[in-house]
């Protein structure tokens, strides 16, 4: 069973109590994160076309979320680039993928991509990050649930890269 990478309730990505959520999961699927996002109106800039900020926050969250799976860390967004190859229509599915690139000690990269069921490319990302600390990593879990539990990250990054079960 694949189980989806910890969210935090708040976040507007990820977390269904926000008021304006896109409440998407992320899931781990060979070398990359991956998520989904069904778009409707309440996603548009321009009529019929996504705004170019939800596009953005999609593979900010993937390409964090990649890095973090490899090392078991967490970490934040110290700069991130989106290409806009093509206006998204609204009314599509965007699938969102984001793999890790490079790690060093201080700063880890990422890229990602925006592209439709179909395999459409709407946008092209790159991005650094800067790690947390094991406690800030801790602290930062404290606060995320995985299917309503609450779990360790190594326990989470386990059941979602299917090496276990947050079943025991």
């Amino acid at each position: 069973m694949r189980h989806p990478l910890p969210h935090y309730e708040g976040c507007y990505v990820c977390g269904e109590r926000h008021p304006r959520r896109l409440n998407v999961r992320f899931y781990v699927e060979a070398e990359r994160v991956v998520t989904r996002l069904a778009t409707d109106e309440s996603h548009q800039g321009y009529p019929g076309v996504v705004h170019g900020g939800v596009i953005a926050a999609l593979p900010d969250e993937t390409m964090g979320w990649a890095p973090c799976v490899q090392l078991g860390r967490f970490c934040v967004a110290a700069e991130i680039t989106v290409r806009y190859l093509r206006p998204a229509p609204v009314g599509i599915t965007l699938v969102v993928a984001g793999a890790a690139t490079r790690a060093h000690p201080r700063l880890w990269e990422a890229t990602g991509e925006v592209r439709d069921a179909e395999g459409v490319l709407y946008a092209r990302g790159s991005g650094k990050y800067v790690p947390l600390s094991e406690a800030e990593t801790e602290r930062v879990m404290a606060l995320l649930t995985v299917e309503g539990r609450r779990m360790t990250l190594r326990e989470a990054l386990a059941a979602a890269t299917g090496e276990g079960s947050p079943d025991g």
